[in-house]
């Protein structure tokens, strides 16, 4: 019996060293390398258990993919979806507070383009693991789902959710006015007045929708002066909604277009189509950019439905030939007196 039980003891020390080689030898099954949104390449050696995202839009992709439970910080800022708000806070944009990142002890630190340079830095320099997620686009936001999947070991629901937002664009071509289609200004403020350009996210919701920027021609966000906005005289005027710097309900910018008298020669104005959006789901990059390109969407379809009715239901021998030339001398006076008060 002896000679057994030292063969069943080689066994089982054979087996131990085998595998104490294969787990040394071979990387473990979550091991990802993956090339960041600033170009840098970043190596996780597991699965990432405790998270910290430095902007809203990561956490909004966090939450969309189960991963609030792994998440130990936020920035001040992050409030979507709801339960991030007993979450710890690190700061904000351009406040963040390392000590306090460093404190949760994150193995894995989500940043954004809007992360400070020397933030991300200091991170690195103090060991932590910074991926950097800055899509400029819906279709990079949808790419960025996937790599965050990757990074944290949910890749399955990633790709489920990633389709499902992929599916949903595709339906919103497909019933895109056909035609001439319509010019949109994305207003983020009317005092001054500061609009969506191109190379935005804003400018891309806006030609998956169906529309054309009017401001294509402005580098990024920009203000741009009354004079040029009604020379522009979009078709379509989306706002942010809610009350701007007073965290008022009430829709601001909405109420200043439909009132003010300096507007009231806009097409979009005399014909109602200017509709407020809510602000964060149309400037985050993250899945309810999606839910804000079908908004945008349906507010160009319902202004097409009230030009065809409106259209139907005009008298054509009734043109008065009067009324536009009326408008068009006010638009002149109201160009002439900006151009004089200007220095």
């Amino acid at each position: 019996m002896r000679p057994i039980c030292q063969i069943h003891r080689l066994s089982i020390i054979v087996l131990l060293i085998t595998t104490l080689v294969l787990a040394y030898c071979i990387p473990p099954v979550s091991a990802v390398t993956i090339t960041d949104d600033a170009g840098r390449g970043v190596s996780l050696n597991a699965t990432p258990m405790r998270i910290v995202s430095l902007a809203p839009s990561n956490t909004e992709i966090l939450g969309a993919l189960g991963l609030l439970d792994r998440v130990v910080g936020v920035t001040d800022v992050c409030d979507y979806p709801p339960e991030v708000k007993n979450l710890t806070r690190i700061g904000g944009y351009s406040s963040l507070s390392t000590e306090k990142i460093a404190a949760v002890r994150p193995d894995l630190v989500l940043a954004s383009d809007i992360t400070p340079a020397e933030s991300v830095q200091r991170l690195q320099e103090i060991g932590l693991t910074v991926v950097v997620i800055a899509p400029r686009n819906i279709n990079e936001t949808i790419l960025d789902i996937r790599l965050i999947g990757n990074l944290t070991g949910t890749e399955s629901r990633a790709d489920t959710l990633a389709a499902n937002l992929s599916s949903r664009l595709t339906a919103i071509a497909s019933v895109a006015p056909a035609g001439k289609r319509p010019t949109v200004a994305h207003v983020v403020w009317d005092d001054p007045i500061y609009v969506s350009g191109n190379d935005t996210l804003q400018n891309d919701v806006i030609e998956h929708a169906g529309g054309i920027n009017a401001f294509a021609n402005v580098s990024g966000w920009g203000t741009i002066s009354l004079e040029n906005f009604l020379i522009k005289n979009p078709d379509i005027i989306i706002v942010s909604g809610g009350g701007g710097m007073d965290n008022g309900t009430r829709d601001v910018i909405l109420d200043d277009f439909m009132t003010k008298p300096q507007y009231a020669s806009l097409s979009a104005v005399k014909n109602h189509h200017v509709y407020a959006m809510n602000a964060d789901v149309i400037s985050r990059a993250g899945p309810r950019i999606v839910d804000a390109t079908e908004q945008v969407a349906e507010d160009i379809r319902a202004a097409g439905r009230t030009d065809e009715t409106a259209h139907e239901s005009a008298t054509p021998t009734l043109t008065s030939p009067g009324f536009c030339t009326g408008s068009a001398i006010l638009l002149l006076c109201l160009i002439f007196s900006f151009r004089r008060g200007r220095p």
